[in-house]
């Protein structure tokens, strides 16, 4: 039985007088993926469509076991609400995530659980690191033999071309021009789609963000930086991601290479002076050591040893982390100004040190001319998914667009 496309691009049945019908029909599988189970009611009601739109675009996935409804046990008289969710089980999705210093592979379902995480050490070859990432995906897909893999969704962090199937560049990596998912396909019927890997977090905090927004705040506008060897900053509008447009579609969001600092620090792009140089995690060792050549026996301690050692009570773990919060702050106040979205998340290890980076981050943005206006916001995110939870969200969003 062929399945039905009718959430693919647009929501059918929407009346002509709801705006925006296409963007609508793309969230209401996007909601109850994040909220579920949910009732056919808050649905409508948080996408500001009729119940009867909801209902006439539910049916057929219902009928197929895409989706299902079921009567929610809750304790008390009364009438017990329908909810919809997900049929687990009978579909998977693979996210390969390869970062600078280490790589993930895992799984997750429609659900939305996380299972068989492994992680890899990446080596410095590209062809290396493809080979062990697709070790992993044959043998997840061979362990789950009775069930179908639908797509595989691939983090990483540099420039992907349009087509989301080729690295352009990764400067931390020095990988250039690589067919990422030509070495990861296992089969002609499993997608693979490459993302960058700041694109791939933003995407994985939107959906956090329609599960938590009321009908308000569904339609949500926010930049998200993430922030581990080097920096990127993704793009979410009307809880889409923004990729660019034309030629410049994948590179949207490239903000970790612009120059903070005239002259500064040289960084593997071949600029000096980039953001990424003052305000990564990876960064915090050369600020916490000064720059000065490491002693004997001596190794560059790694970010979540200098928040240890600031929890611990060191003056200069905390004062290099209130410096990557200085830094960071005159960044994002650029990144505002310069993409005129006020809301602003942090993903990335950095999350593990805000407490001392918070406050000099919020001075540096209120020194700048966006300090002078009301409205804008910098919170702290989740650390994973700028990992493997933004690689899964990559392979979902694709089904969920196209997959059908």
């Amino acid at each position: 039985m062929n399945e039905p496309t009718v959430f693919q691009n647009d929501l059918i049945n929407a009346s002509a007088g709801t705006p925006n019908p296409a963007r609508k029909g793309g969230l209401l599988l996007r909601l109850i993926r994040a909220a579920q189970p949910i009732t056919r009611t808050e649905i409508a009601n948080r996408l500001d469509i009729d119940k009867s739109t909801v209902t006439d675009n539910v049916k057929p996935l219902i009928a197929v076991g895409i989706l299902r409804e079921e009567t929610l046990e809750v304790s008390g008289q009364g009438r017990k609400p329908r909810v919809l969710s997900f049929v687990d089980g009978r579909d998977y999705f693979i996210g390969v995530n390869l970062g600078v210093r280490t790589s993930q592979v895992g799984m997750t379902t429609l659900k939305g659980e996380i299972t068989d995480e492994d992680d890899f050490t990446t080596p410095p070859n590209a062809e290396t690191a493809l080979k062990m990432a697709r070790k992993r995906i044959d043998d997840l897909i061979e362990a789950n033999g009775d069930k179908k893999c639908r797509v595989i969704g691939v983090s990483i962090p540099g420039l992907t071309d349009a087509a989301r199937q080729k690295l352009i560049y990764a400067p931390n990596m020095d990988w250039r021009n690589v067919d990422i998912a030509g070495a990861l396909q296992p089969r002609e019927d499993i997608k693979v789609v490459v993302e960058n890997d700041a694109t791939a977090a933003a995407m994985y905090e939107a959906r956090l963000k329609i599960r938590d927004s009321d009908g308000d705040g569904l339609m949500t506008n926010f930049v998200l930086v993430r922030s581990g060897t080097g920096i990127g900053v993704g793009l979410v509008i009307g809880s889409e991601v923004y990729r660019g447009s034309g030629i410049g579609r994948g590179i949207a969001g490239e903000f970790g290479h612009m120059t903070i600092v005239a002259g500064g620090k040289s960084c593997v792009c071949g600029n000096r002076g980039c953001w990424e140089k003052y305000a990564s995690a990876a960064s915090a060792a050369s600020l916490y050591t000064g720059d000065r050549p490491l002693r004997p026996n001596e190794s560059m301690p790694r970010f979540v040893e200098i928040v240890s050692k600031a929890e611990n009570g060191e003056t200069r773990a905390q004062r290099t982390l209130e410096k990557i919060g200085d830094y960071l702050g005159i960044g994002i106040a650029n990144v505002i100004m310069g993409v005129g979205i006020s809301r602003v998340i942090i993903s990335g290890r950095l999350v593990y040190g805000w407490k001392y980076i918070q406050k000099p981050l919020h001075e540096a943005i209120e020194r700048s001319i966006i300090g002078k206006l009301k409205g804008w916001s910098v919170e702290a995110g989740e650390p994973q998914g700028a990992a493997i939870g933004g690689a899964l969200e990559v392979a979902v969003e694709e089904y969920l667009a196209h997959g059908f």
